[in-house]
This record gives structure tokens, C-alpha cells and sequence, in this order.
């Protein structure tokens, strides 16, 4: 069945999917025949039980979905309405408000003191559906954490497009009603926000892939002097560093989709930071080699490279920096007992 709906997903997407779809989503939006036969089969119900109207399965085989979604630079935000699913399921929202989620790695201020009125800023939030109410993390003056429901309607809303060109949503909140105030554990938001990080880490992982494909098809097809350019020596070396690095990115990102569990412990968040790390350093790397060896023709409309190297920039700039993430890496070995040689081979 695992096999079945991969495969089933992916010719989907081999049907609609092509470089004319992509152009015409950047300037019309997202294609709602796309968007509805996605729904039809069922894909944003994946890792919900059957019995409570999902599809089944397990959020890993959603998480596999998300690769195949980034394979083909899927022009829905598929893994921020499958997130949202997610989140509304276990939270027993779903019944109640059609919602929206933003990125759990901002927090906005909750005055417990003051009927929890709401203040601060969400930014950047990529997949907004308009008339959704927002779903965000809040922390209080004891630096405990809430789930806040957001009415959009009454909030300041900014709109730009990040390099994808794909609409993101910044909301600002001035002594904010919030409709919802639910207390959680931090724990609960740490689970949530990794579930986040690695959709954002899968999508990344099969547009690496598939540039990796047209470099490759690229320099065996292309003839210079009267030879492939495969075949120079310069070029040989940055598609082996190129695929190398990719491979890497994707070794991490498949480790942590296969050890997801309902509790995040240490060693998988630090495990997930890693990920972060290699995923964006093989984004760097593999998008500078792609449009070298492509050259200008990579950055042209007509060709369909520029719409995968885009959409990697973005996810990039999701999510926090790599420095951030190097900082937390450090901060978090440090704070362990066990040196780094044990930590690192256990």
C-alpha cells in the first residue's frame, strides 16, 4: 500500500506537473484543478486514522509524499495544508475552525494578567489560505506556551512573494482577542515545530534531487567543441562534489523521516539540526553548480531549472539561518554531559 500510494502520487503530478503549469501558477496562483484532484485522492488526509475520516497511513509516508511533492516543484502548499491537518486533528480543532499555521518558530506575546490579549508580529508565513483563521505559538511573561487562534479578518496583513514567487503573509497584533487560548507543554511545541522543519527538509530534499537529474542529462546532452560537456575534467569534478553533497542532504533528511516518532528526545532534535545544516549547505552547493554548468540558459523562462533552484532558496531561507542553527548545535552539545566523540557515535 506504501508502494501504491507513492506511485499513485507521483503520476498524479507527472500529469500536471510540467514547466507550462509552473509558469502559469506564478502569475494566476495555485491551479485549483491540481489543488482539488490532490484533495480527491485524498493526499492532505494522509497520517489521519480512517476511522475519524482520514486516510490513513502514518505522517513518515506524508513526510515521503513531500520529497515526491519537491521532485516536481508541486505549485501547491501542500505540506503547510498537510501540517495544518496534522495539527487540527490531534488538537481536536478541525471540527471548529478552518485554520491556518504559522510558523511555530515565532512566538507572539501573550498578557495572561490581561485577559491573554495578543502582541507581536508573525512573519514570513508561507501557505496562508485567505478566510482561515491562524493558528500561532504565544509565550507569557513565565515564558510558558500557548497554542492562539487568530482571527486574520482583524489583523494588519502584509503580503510579498519570497523568491519562489509564492505569495508569504506577515500579520501584526496590537492587544489582539485571540479566539482560542490553549495551554501546552513545550514539548508538545518542539514536536510540532520539527514536524515543520522536516516537511520544509523533505520538499528540499527532492528539488536537490532533481536538479541534480537535469545537470547530469544536461552535461551528457550538451556539446562544446565537439564534445559533451560531461566529459571535462572541471565538470566531472563538480557533479561528483554536487552529488555528494545532495546524497548527504538526503542520507540525514530520510534518517530522520524513518525515526519520526510522537516524541521528539534529544538526540533526534539534534539529529534534525544537522539535517537543517546539510540540507541548506547542499542547496548552496548544488544551485551554484546546476546554473554553472547550465550557464545563462538555466536562468531563462524557457527552461525549467530556475523554478526548482527558486523554490531551494526559499525553503533555505525558512526556518532560521545556518548560523542559528550552528549556535543551537553548540549550545546543545554543550550543555550535555557526554563529550562529542559519544554523542556523535551512539
Amino acid at each position: 500500500m506504501e508502494v501504491i500510494l507513492k506511485e499513485s502520487f507521483e503520476k498524479i503530478l507527472d500529469d500536471f506537473c510540467d514547466k507550462d503549469l509552473l509558469e502559469e501558477s506564478e502569475s494566476k496562483g495555485v491551479p485549483t484543478q491540481l489543488l482539488e484532484t490532490l484533495e480527491e485522492f485524498g493526499v492532505y488526509l494522509i497520517g489521519i486514522d480512517e476511522a475519524d475520516g482520514g486516510s490513513g497511513f502514518e505522517k513518515k509516508h506524508g513526510l515521503e509524499l513531500a520529497v515526491i511533492a519537491g521532485k516536481y516543484a508541486l505549485p501547491i502548499p501542500f505540506t503547510a495544508i498537510l501540517f495544518r491537518n496534522w495539527v487540527a486533528y490531534q488538537e481536536k480543532l478541525d471540527s471548529k475552525y478552518h485554520l491556518s499555521c504559522g510558523p511555530f518558530d515565532q512566538k507572539i506575546t501573550i498578557n495572561t494578567d490581561e485577559g491573554y490579549l495578543a502582541n507581536g508580529k508573525i512573519e514570513n508565513m508561507y501557505g496562508y489560505t485567505k478566510g482561515n483563521d491562524i493558528l500561532v505559538i504565544g509565550t507569557n511573561e513565565r515564558g510558558e506556551d500557548y497554542f492562539v487562534l487568530l482571527d486574520a479578518s482583524e489583523l494588519e496583513t502584509k503580503i510579498k512573494h519570497n523568491l519562489a514567487n509564492e505569495p508569504v503573509y506577515s500579520f501584526e497584533l496590537v492587544n489582539h482577542s485571540a479566539k482560542l487560548v490553549k495551554s501546552i507543554d513545550s514539548s508538545v511545541v518542539n514536536y510540532y515545530f520539527s514536524l515543520q522543519l522536516l516537511l520544509n527538509l523533505a520538499v528540499a530534499t527532492g528539488a536537490l534531487k532533481k536538479i541534480v537529474e537535469l545537470t547530469i542529462e544536461h552535461a551528457n546532452t550538451r556539446i562544446q567543441f565537439g564534445k559533451q560537456i560531461g566529459s571535462f575534467q572541471m565538470n566531472k569534478n563538480n557533479l561528483s562534489i554536487m552529488a555528494e553533497s545532495v546524497k548527504q542532504a538526503e542520507i540525514m533528511t530520510r534518517t530522520c523521516i524513518e525515526s519520526l516518532k510522537d516524541e521528539i528526545n534529544h538526540q533526534y532534535y539534534l539529529e534534525l539540526m544537522v539535517a537543517k545544516l546539510k540540507v541548506c549547505e547542499a542547496i548552496s552547493t548544488a544551485t551554484s553548480i546546476a546554473h554553472q554548468i547550465h550557464a545563462a540558459m538555466g536562468f531563462t523562462q524557457e527552461h525549467i531549472l530556475h523554478y526548482y533552484t527558486r523554490k531551494l532558496w526559499s525553503l533555505r531561507e525558512e526556518y532560521q539561518s545556518e548560523s542559528y542553527w550552528s549556535q543551537e548545535i553548540s549550545r546543545f552539545i554543550l550543555a550535555e554531559e557526554k563529550g562529542l566523540w559519544e554523542i556523535v557515535t551512539q
